[in-house]
């Protein structure tokens, strides 16, 4: 989805981002409230050995019965009794060793006693006959009246703790046993599960499927999915390589599975360990409420995931797939003891994604795929909350399945790997592999394994990056001296050090480039200051600070506008070292800078690079960078025209307005036109909403064209969109542009200012809270995106009531949200409604001050004075208000 207790990290395990103000007044929300009582690793009275699941799925009635089989050890001499879990279900018998055994059930637990203690380390069987009508772990989909064509299938999802739903188990992930699964399906209905299929056998009107899964591993990987499929094999040597697909879907499964076979060769020699498991194979679901889960040998994916040939010009699956595919050795093969330590699943998982970029598509693409990720983690570290990556203080599991688990971890992963060394790095890795495959691990001893082969004491690494919070926030400088032949360089750590976020010692690296030579030199940083003045033949023409990019931070880069731009053309071999360069430059906003942008835009071999210049011009926003945007509409790579869309729609009026309807109307990507319907409302031009309108015709892949045109109303702020949106909130309108009408409607009512039509979209949006888990988070994101108050009752109903922690935590969130909300001054209402008409005026003013400075080169940046002008005639503008 993406073992002893760990003495050396645990006086950090309870760490909790506390809430705290620093001097500037930043402040950062904790991660759970304050007084969060810590979850610790469940105790174990028995040994589970094996699983053998005996189910009959009826799809009429949406019901699961069948008997659990447990095979158990005793761990103690006087074990009395064995819990299990099992939620919602009947029981209707248990035996022990073959005999009936006295019960109690409550309802979440089973618990079975024996009639007299059993004798430890001796193999017994538990069977628990039961029936189950599930809401959680297995689910029935299928055609009705609205859908009719929606494929008929059964899945289960197990993480985190959900197989307790469909099938009595102990359910956490200190406990791994081997399955096996036999399954009574309709006739002629394909199953998959994890193992090998043993047999197959006809009864009547149905069939007789036999799985066994040899090599132990935890309940919630434990799968079954049951439904009308077209397998497709590859094999990667003598290894099965399969992938199921619903008829009429197979060249979209080649597109979006065919490389597995090779991330499996990949993958199993990086790591130095082949393969661990029998076969793999890949299905698709639908209305999967993930992304894909990792089941041992078996991953189900979101149907979502396949795609036609236009959406594969700048849609893949490949990460997706990798990252499944990495869990069959880290959380399957090797599994986290306790859900505090899941990093070491998702994290991990999450890195070898970046491992398979490199290794396809070159070290270009897993730079700035690596950069996305930090870029999900900033978002979550500054707008949400900070926290370890390692904690064991949270309410349910899920909360802990976030951006710091997954991309942060990952992050770190990336930058000790270049720390140690790529072969210390694989060493450490095989090491923690060999040593703990099939058992449960804690972060202690992934530490120990790069300990032993690097003979270096990491202690201090992983308790600034994995037990503490936050990263570096680094100013750097670099200033030439002519008269000593010196280059002053700086670096600053700017975050502030409290009891969560240190001061970090980095070890980075710096290459000097001057005209006929370079130099790498290697840094330790490991105070709030640094200052260096070294000796250089010449003036350095290039300072690249950490080349590669490849420790975790962020950067800004104090240098002169010819070290940039210099940085931005030169540096050929370093896409993030361009990224810095460009961002920096659109801080700049001079003429230089525009130009550089514009024709680096235009030119880089790389679309990140060009994506992150449209952004800087974007920033710039002046009459100059506007017009080198609406020329570059045409670059080549689709990824970069999406972003050249993006950043148009940060000007006001019609002259955006055309450049964006004319992508929307045709480009050879859906995702070009999607960001541009999007952008499009940004420009809050007259032509926006007929063009917007006649853009709901268009099928695209997962609607993402539809989806778009609604996030695009709520920035247009177009009331007449309000109906049209109602109409495709209707059950039986296309599922993913229905998902984003519910969500956009409330964005779009928030503006309104009827009451009457904020209390009908309120009164629509309600009832959707009790529906399935992708209609309620987007409505539950309505309801917060509307504001009404009233709506809190509904919201911590739908929270009380959830057995979904992602639910429940979004609805918490969403209540509150409305209630701070609701305490906001008018002022500040109306300062948001004033910031566009500020914006526009602002934009015109220092276009016209520019020109003045400028003779002959409209639009051309001009120099300090002209924008200091602009700047204090904005304020005083503001100040009229």
């Amino acid at each position: 989805m993406h073992n002893h207790q760990n003495t050396a990290g645990s006086e950090y395990l309870s760490c909790c981002a506390k809430h705290f103000v620093d001097g500037n007044g930043k402040k950062w929300r904790p991660f759970q409230k304050e007084g969060t009582p810590p979850m610790w690793c469940r105790d174990r009275l028995v040994d589970v050995e094996h699983i053998r699941l005996d189910l009959e799925p009826d799809f009429s009635s949406k019901t699961l019965k069948g008997r659990s089989t447990l095979t158990v050890r005793p761990i103690n001499e006087d074990t009395k009794f064995v819990e299990l879990d099992a939620c919602e279900m009947r029981i209707s018998a248990v035996q022990v060793a073959g005999k009936p055994a006295e019960f109690a059930y409550d309802g979440q637990k089973l618990t079975i006693q024996f009639d007299k203690a059993p004798a430890a380390d001796r193999a017994l069987e538990i069977a628990v006959d039961y029936s189950t009508k599930p809401r959680r772990g297995a689910y029935f989909v299928g055609p009705d009246e609205h859908y009719p064509n929606k494929h008929r299938e059964m899945w289960t999802q197990g993480q985190d703790e959900d197989s307790r739903f469909w099938f009595p188990c102990f359910d956490y992930p200190n406990e791994k046993a081997s399955s096996e699964i036999i399954v009574k399906v309709p006739k002629g209905m394909t199953s998959l599960s994890n193992g090998k299929l043993l047999s197959k056998t006809v009864e009547g009107k149905h069939e007789i499927h036999h799985w066994r899964q040899e090599i132990p591993h935890v309940a919630y990987l434990v799968t079954l999915v049951v439904g009308d499929y077209v397998k497709v094999e590859q094999e990667w040597d003598g290894l099965e390589v399969s992938y199921l697909v619903p008829p009429g879907r197979e060249e979209d499964g080649a597109r979006s599975f065919d490389k597995t076979p090779r991330m499996v060769e990949l993958f199993s020699k990086v790591t130095g360990v082949r393969y661990p498991y029998e076969k793999y194979s890949q299905i698709t679901a639908v209305d999967f409420i993930f992304g894909g889960m990792e089941n041992t040998t078996a991953t189900t994916q979101t149907e979502l995931t396949l795609h036609d040939a236009r959406a594969h010009l700048d849609f893949s699956s490949e990460g997706l797939v990798a990252h499944e595919l990495a869990h069959q050795w880290f959380g399957d093969y090797v599994t986290c003891r306790d859900w505090s330590h899941a990093w070491l699943n998702e994290g991990f998982a999450t890195f070898m994604e970046i491992i398979w970029h490199e290794h396809e598509h070159g070290w270009a693409e897993a730079q700035y795929y690596a950069e996305g990720d930090m870029k999900a983690y900033l978002a979550e570290d500054r707008g949400s909350y900070r926290r370890p990556i390692v904690t064991n203080v949270y309410r349910e599991p899920l909360d802990l399945f976030d951006r710091h688990l997954y991309q942060k971890g990952a992050l770190v992963l990336h930058h000790l790997r270049f720390m140690v060394g790529d072969r210390l790095f694989w060493k450490a890795i095989k090491l923690y592999l060999e040593r703990h495959g099939r058992q449960s691990v804690i972060t202690q001893n992934l530490m120990d394994a790069f300990q032993d082969v690097t003979g270096k004491n990491l202690e201090w690494f992983f308790a600034q990056w994995v037990f503490g919070g936050g990263h570096p926030e680094l100013k750097v400088s670099a200033k030439w001296n002519d008269a000593t032949g010196q280059l002053e360089f700086s670096v600053t750590q700017q975050q502030k050090k409290d009891e969560l976020t240190a001061i970090f010692r980095l070890p980075v690296k710096v290459k000097f480039v001057w005209e006929g030579g370079e130099e790498t030199r290697e840094f330790e940083i490991t105070e709030a200051s640094h200052r260096y003045f070294i000796n250089r033949p010449k003036r350095p023409k290039i300072v690249l600070f950490d080349p590669g990019n490849t420790v975790l931070k962020t950067v800004e880069l104090d240098y002169g506008e010819d070290l940039l731009i210099a940085q931005l053309k030169g540096a050929a071999d370093d896409v993030m070292a361009r990224v810095h360069a460009a961002r920096e430059l659109g801080k700049k906003g001079t003429a230089a800078a525009v130009e550089a942008l514009a024709e680096v835009l235009k030119h880089d071999n790389f679309w990140g690079v060009q994506a992150e210049c449209a952004e800087a011009l974007a920033k710039i926003h002046n009459e100059a960078a506007h017009n080198a945007l609406i020329a570059a509409r045409g670059v080549k790579n689709p990824k970069a025209r999406r972003a050249v869309a993006s950043a148009l729609g940060e000007w006001l009026g019609d002259k955006s307005a055309n450049a964006l309807i004319a992508l929307l109307k045709k480009d050879e990507s859906y995702y070009v036109e999607a960001e541009a319907a999007r952008a499009l409302g940004k420009t809050r031009s007259g032509l926006a909403f007929d063009a917007m309108v006649k853009a709901l015709a268009k099928e695209s892949h997962n609607d993402v064209i539809r989806s778009s045109v609604f996030s695009g109303f709520c920035e247009l702020r177009d009331m007449r969109a309000l109906d049209v949106m109602k109409e495709w909130l209707a059950y039986g309108r296309p599922w993913q542009a229905r998902l984003s009408a519910i969500y956009n409607i409330g964005r779009l009512a928030h503006h309104s200012t009827e009451e009457r039509a904020k209390l009908e979209v309120r009164e629509m949006l309600e009832p959707l809270l009790e529906q399935d888990f992708r209609t309620v988070m987007n409505a539950i994101g309505g309801l917060e995106a509307l504001g009404d108050t009233k709506s809190i009752a509904a919201l911590e109903r739908c929270a009380a009531g959830a057995l979904d922690g992602r639910i429940k935590r979004r609805a918490q969130y969403a209540a509150a949200a409305i209630r701070e909300g609701a305490g906001s001054p008018k002022e500040i209402k109306s300062l948001r409604e004033d910031y566009d008409s500020l914006k526009k005026e602002y934009d015109d003013l220092k276009n016209r001050l520019l020109k003045l400075e400028n003779p002959g080169k409209p639009g051309k940046a001009g120099k300090a004075p002209a924008r200091k002008a602009a700047k204090k005639a904005a304020r005083a503008s503001k100040k009229k208000r």
